[in-house]
């Protein structure tokens, strides 16, 4: 009997583990990609560095309110399709406004990170 309660706690502790990980973004482009643009909406700069390259995050910072007043016309992510090639991955977001926007990222120590250059 204890052995099953160990092993069961032991699957509940896992499955734990992987959902925090995928809740933080990084466990796939699309998941860094829209945990970004929900970063950019709020202007939560924290929740940005988890998923984004720092520069990209120094860079959205300069745009401050801005960004976050600009995203909040395009509405709701209605689309999305990726693209991987090695670690650099292409992720396409269609809005509810009918934009579609394109966040390129780049893989760096298992995690999916948005890199927008100047």
């Amino acid at each position: 009997m204890k052995k099953i309660l160990k092993r069961v706690l032991i699957a509940i502790a896992a499955a734990s583990l992987v959902l925090g990980m995928a809740s933080c973004g990084g466990s796939s482009p699309t998941a860094s990609a829209k945990a970004f643009i929900a970063a950019l909406e709020k202007g939560d700069s924290k929740a940005m560095e988890k998923v984004a390259t720092k520069d990209t995050v120094t860079l959205m910072g300069m745009f401050g309110e801005k960004a976050a007043d600009s995203m909040k016309e395009y509405g709701k992510i209605t689309n999305t399709s990726e693209k991987i090639d090695g670690d650099k991955a292409s992720v396409s977001l269609t809005f509810e406004n009918g934009q579609t926007e394109e966040l390129t990222l780049i893989k760096d120590n298992g995690k999916w990170l948005v890199n927008i250059s100047k």
